[in-house]
This record gives structure tokens, sequence and C-alpha cells, in this order.
């Protein structure tokens, strides 16, 4: 009786902190404001404009990782200064590219699986020419797996910055979520809808969207970009508006790219995509992504393109460009597309 005494208190110890995690669990409006960073600032911008998307991998996935996940072994293994190395470097190639917006995914303001580094006060603290706003996708006290060395807790987010002066911003909560009990552990996907004054008639939508990763099939997946596609195309009005969504799809943009034997994490976008009114604009010369089944080393990895924009039918690209930046501080690559509004 007295050897069970220990496994009833693990028990008990455990029974508490799930019913913790479930009491505390971040439940998010369907539609919320986003937090203000800053917003001061209204530059005039060129007629042809900049926006860059990247997912900067919460400055922990550099080319040393893997992924357990994705058939690596590491969950969080880098050292604080690697992290903050990272954050440094990823800051001033976001600086360097010189865009007129900026929409950022992974990007971490606390927990233990980045070291408790707040990289939304550090990119703000450093691109003070920038207005920003934040929002959430991802609130996790304890991520228990892989089970000897555990993710931890992770605060993470869509970061948008612009030189012009936002109207607007909000997070939309996105269909195709996780349910009890994963959804204690996993994100709350999302996409953040900022609104820019263009002109005297007319508004830009830029959206920030970061889709799911890892479900079977690309079953949430499709349920997100389903309710992006039928949100943006009950928003367009081309007297009014303008629209551009851009991120971390975690869909194949290219389907000339799709062949067999790909990794089970990736899924193509629906062909419906591809006849709406809205273009899919993409880089098809450089990946945009890399597999963390192991660290990267060019021609080892499995690479390809998952990260691009969605545009209006009343926005003329000009340029479309993938930063190739060999995977060295995160797995992705930043993504640069020059636009003008008709």
């Amino acid at each position: 009786m007295i050897a069970l005494i220990p496994l009833v208190v693990i028990f008990i110890g455990l029974g508490i902190f799930f019913l913790y995690l479930t009491l505390t669990e971040y439940s998010p409006e369907p539609i919320e404001d986003c937090e203000r960073i800053r917003n001061s600032k209204d530059e005039k911008l060129n007629e042809l404009k900049t926006v860059t998307t990247f997912n900067i991998g919460y400055c922990s996935l550099d080319k040393s990782q893997d992924f357990f996940l994705e058939g690596g072994t590491q969950s969080k293994t880098l050292s604080r200064d690697e992290i903050y190395d990272n954050l440094i470097n990823l800051t001033r190639q976001i600086e360097n590219l010189q865009s007129d917006f900026y929409i950022l995914q992974e990007v971490d303001t606390n927990g233990s699986r980045s070291k408790n580094i707040n990289q939304v006060e550090h990119i703000s603290s450093e691109l003070i020419k920038y207005n920003m706003f934040f929002a959430y996708n991802y609130k996790a006290k304890w991520v228990p797996i892989p089970l000897f060395h555990p993710i931890g807790s992770a605060y993470s987010g869509l970061l948008t910055m612009s030189k012009k002066q936002f109207l607007s911003s909000k997070r939309h909560s996105l269909d195709g979520q996780e349910s009890f009990p994963k959804s204690l552990f996993y994100l709350k996907r999302c996409m953040t809808v900022n609104e820019f004054q263009i002109n005297r008639n007319k508004v830009l939508y830029l959206i920030n969207i970061h889709l799911s990763a890892y479900d079977k099939e690309g079953q949430f997946r499709s349920k997100q970009i389903n309710h992006i596609i039928r949100f943006i195309t009950n928003l367009y009005d081309p007297k009014i508006n303008y629209i551009i969504v851009g991120g971390d799809f975690n869909l194949l943009l290219d389907k000339n790219l799709l062949v067999d034997n790909m990794p089970s994490w990736v899924s193509s976008l629906p062909e419906y995509v591809y006849k709406s009114d809205f273009r899919v604009v993409f880089d098809n010369k450089t990946n945009t992504v890399r597999s963390q089944d192991r660290p990267y080393q060019k021609g080892q990895n499995f690479e390809t393109v998952i990260d691009g924009f969605l545009v209006s039918p009343n926005i003329t690209v000009s340029d479309i460009k993938t930063h190739d930046l060999g995977f060295k501080y995160t797995d992705h690559n930043p993504v640069t597309m020059s636009f003008r509004m008709k």
C-alpha cells in the first residue's frame, strides 16, 4: 500500500496540472483587435510598392536543427545565445529588404521553446520606422511532447509591419481548429486583417496568415483556406478596396511542383483557388521552405514553395522574388512581391 502512494501523488499532480491547462486554455473571440505596438508614422509610398512575407521560425529553426514532427529528433536544443544571434541576423535581413509592408509568422513573445526572448520587442526596437500590430495564434503554457524533451511553453503569433499608418488591425479566428484535448497544446489558427488608406476613396486589406501544419491529409488547412477565400470574396469590391493575402500557407502553391512520395506535411492548394478571381502569386525559381527531418544540407533536404500571396484582380504584380538565405537562420526564405494598385 505504501509503495502505491508515490504513484497516487503523481496521478493527482498530473490531474491537477491538466485541469489547470484546461481552465486557462487560450480561447480567443471570433474577432478581436490586434495588439498595437506602434502606429504613429505615415510615410508616402511610391506607386510601386513592396510586401514581404517571412516565417522566422521563432528564431529557433536554423540550419543546424531538425524537428521531431518531421522525422527528426529535436524539439528545442538551441542555447539562448544562439536564438538571440538568429534573431539579430533575421532582423538585419528584414531591414535590408526595405519593404513597405511586412507580414511575419512564428514571432515569439515568450516561452521556454525560445528561451523567453521577446522577439516582437526586439524587432520593434530595431525597426523604428515601421508601424506594427501583433496577434497571438499560440499560447501554450506547456506542450508535453516529446515526452523526454518537451517543447514546453510557447507564446507566438503574427506580426504585421507597415510604413503606412494602420486604419485597423483585427484578428479573425479561422475554421479548422483542433478539438479538445489537442486544442490545449496546438496553435489557434487565425488571420489578421490589416486595413490601410491608399487614397481618398480606396483602402488596402493586407491579410497575414499561417495555416496548419502536420494535420492529416490537410483536413484543417482545407477548411482554413476555404474560410479565407469565402471571406475575401465577400469583402472584395473593386470600387473601394484592394486585397492581398500573404504568409505561410503550408500548402503547395505551385501545382507543377507536385511529385510522388512528398513528405506527409505537404498538401496541395485546392484547385478551386486557382479558378477564383484571386491570383496565386509565388516564385517558382527558389524554394521557400525546407524539410526538418535532418539538419540542413543543400540537396539532402526536401524543399518546396509554400510561402506567397493571393491578390485581388485590381492589383498588378510587377515582380515576385524569394530571397535565398540558405535557411541559415530559419527554415523559411522571405518572399517579396512588388505591386501596383490599379
